[in-house]
């Protein structure tokens, strides 16, 4: 593993990491990122379905601020930047075959990896071209799933030696086809609510108008290549692309009420998405007597484009935002053909980023190591919002007060850019056969500009008048230490301890306004001063204090790594919600503590159990402008989570040889920050019951290169709640939207390697 930018082994390393070679990988099934990642201790999802998956390490939730807490990388191409778009601060979700491992590393890692990385830093390592001989590889996945359809996958590797010892090519190719599980039903006629608009009407019992099985279905393409020539011995350079497209129908998310695996709707608005990136990668290394010199530059480009509905929620009378319901006029008919009609939005959000790393790091076993370097970084993005209604002069202007006259109730339009610089190092220096000392250091410096106009009859200041933030800027520089301590007891025996710093940039908000009927009451209770909404919010930090560590015992047949932590969290970004419009806050602070344990026992015969776990304790002081309850809870935090695998093998004398795996991954309770209550003054939080699942696979691999292994992901068909879903046309407070996972799932992996 390369974790700490020089080659190591997870146990000579003393940080807390967790890291699955690629032939784990391929055993467990594991295909994807977001799978991977339910079994990982210490690691919390905040998902909204394929390429929607915000990660978070340690409790350090980013549902505040425009920058992610956990770094994303692939390879030595940095993915995590701010993000303007509805679903978060997402990470792209790249297909796990012919990869070589991923590490995920706990607690503040930006000495080395920057200011995406305060709780941690996520790394998928791909293979690298091989010089030496021929490969190939291909692997094909079908399976049915429970209540949904037919699932296939397929995937392939080449790797080519073009010149002796020289240049080579590697190819990977993937495509995955996951169907739907998730019915979107329209209904006609619709039933209308009650209560005033806070029940939701029967809409399980409605007449059927169409139905769509299995609306979610996704659909991934990618292909990645890599050229590795070496003009001398030396010198390695190694261009590289990746590409990767997806296509999902709808959101993979159910109506709470009724609850049934559908979404229903009083027209028939689609609500597909897209994410397409594509990755240019260059890495030079020299290799000199006594250290080495990487430089590795990137560019990628990146574009997520999403629909959402809004019909029911606007149409619902609970909001309010029909002309004749303020106006005491007859019902207009909000689900009819002549009433306030189809509503829906449509989020495009481009953006692109620079990345160059100049790297540097000793050599040898000598008592001092070390690596350093420069970084830089250029991210840009654009992102949009459109919304439009089929009736506006149904709708009351937010502005006037009187009925609209555009069919645009929301436009925003909120183009950001930043630029980071940095200058690091780290050195470990051993002051005694059995004691290291670890310091590092990276100096940062960052360029924040951000603006937003808002524009359109539901906006804050109505279509007659755009609300518009002007240009934000902001700009900072400092530093994030680092010093580990660690005593090697035996060969079989580690303790260590790590005292960091991280960080991450903050960012601008829109405008809303403060007076009037509504926003004057919206305004109030959050006791800010002069009158206004605040137009941006400062970055935060956090010290981290962590000690573990790592054993093996009985002849190396049981491995124990174990660590806790305590995490002091300043100046934390959070997102308030006054009138369920987003904004982000500086609170005070949030303390964080909790361990993790991962073990791997050889029990005998040919089985061998992991089990791992983590627990968090999580709590905030929002400060005096923070209205969400409870006060001291942070969002998609579970407290508990663990994983316990029991695996089976045995070789046979003709070559065969038969595997099994039995896994279940646990995932405690915790809070979704949602949109419940229409056009209200807060928003709230909504908790989600814990679940765990269960897979098992067995199978055969032969000695002539082919392979066969039937599996069940999911296997007692649990339905987990794992995000309440976060859009721009906010839910009613009749129901809410309940991103859910993929249902019993049974079918064969069949394999090729050359």
């Amino acid at each position: 593993m390369t974790a700490q930018k020089r080659s190591s082994t997870v146990q000579d390393t003393p940080i807390s990491i967790t890291a699955i070679g690629g032939q784990d990988l391929q055993a467990r099934g594991m295909t994807d990122f977001t799978t991977l990642a339910q079994s990982v201790p210490g690691v919390s999802l905040k998902s909204e379905g394929p390429g929607q998956t915000e990660i978070e390490l340690r409790g350090m939730t980013s549902s505040g601020g425009n920058s992610s807490t956990v770094g994303f990388y692939l390879d030595d191409v940095p993915m995590t930047a701010p993000a303007g778009a509805q679903n978060g601060k997402v990470v792209i979700n790249p297909t796990l075959y012919d990869l070589n491992r991923v590490e995920v590393l706990r607690g503040p890692q930006g000495t080395l990896y920057g200011s995406g990385s305060m709780g941690g830093t996520v790394r998928l390592l791909t293979n690298q071209p091989d010089l030496t001989g021929y490969h190939a590889s291909a692997e094909s996945i079908l399976s049915g799933t429970e209540g949904g359809g037919f699932n296939h996958g397929d995937n392939f590797m080449i790797n080519i030696p073009l010149v002796e010892d020289k240049l080579a090519l590697r190819v990977v190719g993937s495509e995955a086809y996951t169907s739907g599980w998730i019915d979107r039903i329209v209904a006609n006629p619709f039933p209308l609510v009650t209560n005033n608009g806070a029940t939701r009407g029967d809409v399980q019992d409605a007449a059927v108008q169409k139905k769509y099985p299995g609306s979610n279905a996704d659909q991934i393409y990618s292909v990645r290549a890599s050229l590795l020539w070496k003009p001398i011995p030396r010198l390695s350079i190694t261009p590289a692309v990746f590409y990767q497209t997806d296509h999902q129908d709808g959101i993979s998310a159910y109506d709470s009420t009724p609850g049934t695996q559908a979404h229903y709707q009083p027209f028939d608005v689609a609500e597909p998405s897209s994410d397409t990136i594509t990755v240019f990668s260059l890495n030079v290394n020299y290799d000199f007597d006594d250290f080495d010199i990487t430089s590795s530059t990137a560019q990628w480009y990146r574009r997520s484009i999403q629909v959402e509905d809004g019909s029911e929620d606007f149409n619902n009378p609970q909001t309010e935002v029909t002309f004749a319901s303020n106006n005491g006029l007859p019902n207009p008919g909000y689900y009819g053909p002549n009433g306030s009609g189809e509503v829906s939005g449509r989020e495009n959000d481009p953006s692109q980023q620079f990345s160059e790393e100049l790297r540097f790091a000793s050599k040898g076993s000598g008592r001092l190591t070390w690596v350093g370097g420069l970084f830089y970084s250029s991210f840009a993005s654009r992102w949009t919002f459109n919304g439009t209604t089929a009736n506006p002069s149904a709708y009351m202007d937010i502005g006037t007060f009187q009925p609209a006259t555009t069919p645009n109730w929301f436009d925003a339009n909120s183009p950001t850019t930043i630029t980071q610089y940095a200058v690091f190092g780290e050195g470990t220096y051993e002051l005694t056969n059995k004691l290291k000392a670890t310091f590092g250091l990276r100096w940062y410096s960052y360029d924040y500009t951000y603006s937003s106009v808002i524009s359109g009859w539901g906006s804050a200041l109505g279509a007659a008048a755009p609300s518009n933030s002007g240009r934000i800027k902001q700009d900072q520089n400092g530093f994030n230490p680092k010093f580990n301590l660690s005593y090697d007891f035996t060969r079989n025996l580690m303790l260590y301890g790590t005292i960091a710093k991280g960080f991450r940039p903050g960012g601008g908000n829109a405008a809303y306004p403060t007076t009037g009927p509504y926003w004057s009451a919206v305004f109030a209770p959050y006791n800010f001063t002069g009158g206004k909404w605040p137009s941006s919010y400062k970055s935060d930090s956090v010290w981290s204090y962590e000690a573990g560590q790592k054993a093996r015992f009985f002849d190396r047949r049981l491995t124990v790594d174990a660590s806790v932590y305590y995490e002091d969290w300043s100046n934390i970004q959070l997102e308030a919600l006054p009138g369920d419009w987003p904004l982000n806050i500086n609170g005070n602070h949030a303390t964080i503590y909790g361990g993790e344990v991962e073990t791997q026992a050889v029990l005998g015969g040919g089985f061998n159990l992991s089990v791992s776990g983590s627990y968090t304790d999580a709590s905030v002081d929002p400060g005096p402008h923070w209205l969400i309850t409870p006060l001291h809870k942070l969002s998609d935090v579970a407290p508990v989570n663990g994983d316990l695998i029991l695996s089976y093998a045995k070789d046979f004398s003709n070559g065969y040889r038969f595997s099994a795996e039995l896994e279940n991954a646990y995932v405690g309770k915790r809070f979704s920050l949602a949109f419940p209550f229409g056009f209200s003054t807060n928003g709230e939080y909504i908790a989600l019951p814990s679940y765990d699942l269960t897979n098992i696979r067995a199978g055969v691999q032969s000695p002539n290169g082919w392979g066969a292994t039937v599996f069940v992901k999911n296997l007692f068909n649990q339905r987990a709640q794992l995000e309440s879903l976060l859009q721009e046309t906010l839910p009613s407070a009749a129901f809410n939207r309940i991103v859910t996972n993929q249902p019993l799932t049974a079918g064969i992996d069949l394999t090729y390697k050359y």
